[in-house]
């Protein structure tokens, strides 16, 4: 089995990936602490205590976790690092009933997702039978676009699900796109369309993002794209002006 991986993007920023399904979280160093964009695809918290170790910070320096979206790969660890540490949990109002299982199976489904590992398309299995993350975690508060919250601006960009968000962080000039768009092999792509609710929107959640002075991009899966971004998101940009069609594998 394929073992999580930790690694520098840059001064502030750390990556925790699980290359079982490429999907990665960050943790960034702020002047007022550590926050976490998403919180990894295990429920149990490991993904987050290996980040917070490679930073060489202990439980007690985690001030936030900003969730880009609901599902699994990006969000399991969420409730039980709240509950280990006493951190603030922000997301979008949209992203609720799933983030707090309101929306969770029951019955024969919800027992199927329990016995599923979470590892590889396991974890995409798990968030199609469960319709909900594993265990619930509230919201301290919500974020809308334009709000300001631990040195990160929030960026709505739904499509991949209702509720998408990104954050932007100013000092490292560093997008945390989550799914609202994809990074391989140097080059800024689409997220596949199965996994994309509404395409129409996501294309201009896209387009918004790209808007952005992007110095190092974040994407949830694969892995971060710190080098000639500029290019890459001109590039994307005018892929999108020029009415440039979706792959269905993005």
């Amino acid at each position: 089995m394929l073992s999580r991986e930790v690694f520098q993007v840059s001064k502030t920023i750390w990556c925790v990936r699980q290359p079982s399904y490429l999907t990665c979280s960050y943790g960034i160093r702020t002047e007022s602490g550590v926050v976490l964009v998403d919180a990894g695809m295990d429920s149990s918290g490991a993904d987050v205590h290996a980040l917070l170790s490679a930073m060489n910070e202990p439980a007690t320096a985690l001030r936030s976790i900003l969730i880009t979206h609901w599902h699994n790969d990006h969000s399991a660890g969420a409730s039980r690092t709240k509950a280990e540490t006493g951190c603030s949990v922000y997301y979008s109002r949209d992203e609720e009933p799933w983030l707090s299982r309101q929306t969770a199976s029951d019955g024969l489904r919800a027992w199927l997702a329990k016995q599923i590992p979470e590892w590889g398309l396991g974890i995409l299995a798990i968030g199609l039978l469960g319709e909900a993350v594993p265990e619930a975690v509230q919201a301290t508060d919500y974020l809308n676009d334009g709000h300001q919250i631990d040195d990160f601006v929030v960026v709505s960009t739904p499509g991949h699900t209702a509720g998408h968000l990104s954050f932007y962080y100013p000092p490292e000039r560093a997008l945390f796109a989550g799914d609202a768009l994809a990074a391989i092999n140097g080059d800024v792509r689409f997220m596949a369309r199965p996994v994309t609710l509404d395409v129409a929107t996501a294309r201009h959640s896209m387009e918004k993002c790209l808007a952005l002075d992007v110095g190092t991009l974040c994407p949830g899966h694969r892995a971060p794209l710190t080098q000639q971004v500029e290019l890459a998101c001109d590039r994307m940009r005018d892929y999108l002006a020029n009415g440039g069609r979706w792959p269905f594998w993005g």
